[in-house]
């Protein structure tokens, strides 16, 4: 009996041993809680400029102009003594951040009555694509952008007969530009008051 007792202690004590060569894993210790670490900002918020920038969009932003867009009149004159001009306009932004996406200006001189149209844009465009400006379906018209500033870009042009024509008939008048990343962005504007407000500073 003494001689069987020594045997089964011996085969135990040899099961607890590891292996010649084999590594060993320490015990596993309790996960001790830490705080999340913070949320690091997107890369558009890291990187954003410090000037209202061009909403970057896979395939361009869907806008649309909001309802009840409309074209605003106003006359004006820069003292008593000089003549009166009178003009229209329609702006559009986003809704929730406020950035302006377009502006377009038609203004009568006094001088010359003849309309002409400035228009304004973010900054941070591909400059030399400058505008593309469409009424509906018809052919499009290419204007280069002339300067920009803190506020944004702009290009101006007199307004042809031909385009003011399409722009009184018409429903939509679409400006479009590009972003630094040469995406196409367009801005449509509703053309439903059009005639009416021009009508009112001929």
């Amino acid at each position: 009996m003494p001689t069987t007792a020594l045997l089964v202690v011996g085969c135990c004590s040899a099961m607890a041993q590891p292996a010649p060569g084999a590594q060993t894993a320490p015990a596993p210790k309790a996960p001790t809680p830490k705080a999340a670490p913070p949320k690091a900002a997107p890369p558009s918020a890291q990187n954003a400029p410090a000037q209202t920038a061009v909403p970057e969009h896979q395939g361009g932003p869907k806008i649309n102009p909001p309802p009840g867009a409309a074209w605003s009149s106003r006359c004006a004159s820069q003292s008593r003594q000089s003549a009166i001009e009178c003009s229209i306009e329609q702006t559009l932004t986003l809704t929730n951040t406020g950035q302006l996406l377009a502006s377009v200006i038609i203004r009568v001189p006094a001088d010359t009555r003849q309309p002409v149209m400035m228009i304004q844009v973010p900054v941070s465009l591909y400059l030399p694509a400058g505008l593309t400006l469409q009424v509906d379906e018809n052919k499009p018209d290419i204007l280069a952008l002339q300067t920009c500033d803190p506020k944004g870009c702009y290009a101006g042009n007199s307004v042809s007969p031909e385009l003011l024509g399409a722009m009184k008939g018409g429903k939509r008048f679409t400006v479009t530009f590009q972003s630094l990343a040469r995406e196409n962005i367009t801005v449509p504007l509703s053309l439903e008051n059009f005639a009416d407000a021009y009508q009112k500073i001929q």
